[in-house]
């Protein structure tokens, strides 16, 4: 697992999905892929080009289901998608707060 919480996997050179590790040298027999984008693609059953984005909607990056995982045609959209999500979250703890506080008005 990397420092930032994203799980690697290991492909040899003559693996199909080779050409997207993205730790590749001319001198070893394998190369380093994301596993939420090794996932993603086999899913897909195609190489994601690199502008492709692969989101983890849970947000934990070591948690590479595909029902939690979501494909992004670039970074533009991950961006807003992931700022947009935390406005959400802080909205909805707002609303609970607000509504507790309605709460305890009413029965006082």
């Amino acid at each position: 697992m990397t420092s930032r919480g994203y799980v690697h996997i290991r492909l040899s050179k003559d693996d199909f999905f080779y050409p997207m590790c993205h730790n590749k040298l001319d001198d070893c027999q394998w190369g380093v892929i994301y596993e939420h984008r090794l996932v993603m693609a086999k899913h897909l059953g195609r190489c994601l080009t690199k502008e492709e984005v692969v989101h983890h909607k849970n947000g934990v990056k070591s948690d590479n289901r595909l029902e939690n995982l979501e494909l992004l045609p670039n970074s533009i959209y991950h961006v807003s998608d992931s700022l947009l999500r935390k406005e959400v979250i802080g909205l909805r703890k707002k609303v609970a707060e607000l509504e507790s506080l309605l709460a305890d008005f009413r029965k006082s």
